[in-house]
């Protein structure tokens, strides 16, 4: 049974597909999320927003494989950023108590990078209920 999962982060985890050091000669382009990079600090801004999308996978990587991982969808509704993964084996997630247990529990203290566009003024780490969520969208 595939679990299909939806997380969502007060992260800005904007996927930028920048993900290399400062390079002059690149300079203009525009990253994957539509931002123009037009110097050093374009360029910093948008690596950390993938950094904070790759440190969010490498989460969930630590207990599974996620397969047809959708691109980042920001809610301003909500200030949240969020994506859809899906998992082949739901019990390499799950706890006796929650479908979802071991995801949150491999989230806590893992630290994130802020003063991006995210709203946050709290501290700069995933804690679970808190500044990231995960829950079931479909079960197949």
């Amino acid at each position: 049974m595939t679990l299909q999962i939806r997380c969502c982060t007060a992260f800005d985890i904007t996927f930028t597909g920048v993900k290399n050091r400062f390079n002059k000669s690149r300079i203009p382009f525009t990253d994957e999320a539509g931002q123009t990079i037009r110097n050093d600090d374009d360029w910093n801004r948008s690596r950390n927003q993938q950094s904070n999308w790759e440190t969010i996978n490498q989460v969930i990587s630590l207990r599974t494989l996620p397969e047809n991982i959708s691109k980042t969808v920001y809610d301003s509704n909500t200030n949240c950023w969020s994506f859809d993964f899906a998992v082949i084996d739901p019990t390499s997630v799950a706890t006796n108590e929650n479908p979802l247990g071991l995801l949150l529990s491999d989230c806590v203290g893992v630290p994130m990078i802020i003063d991006l566009d995210e709203k946050l003024t709290a501290t700069p780490m995933l804690i679970p209920e808190s500044n990231i969520w995960f829950e079931v969208v479909n079960k197949e």
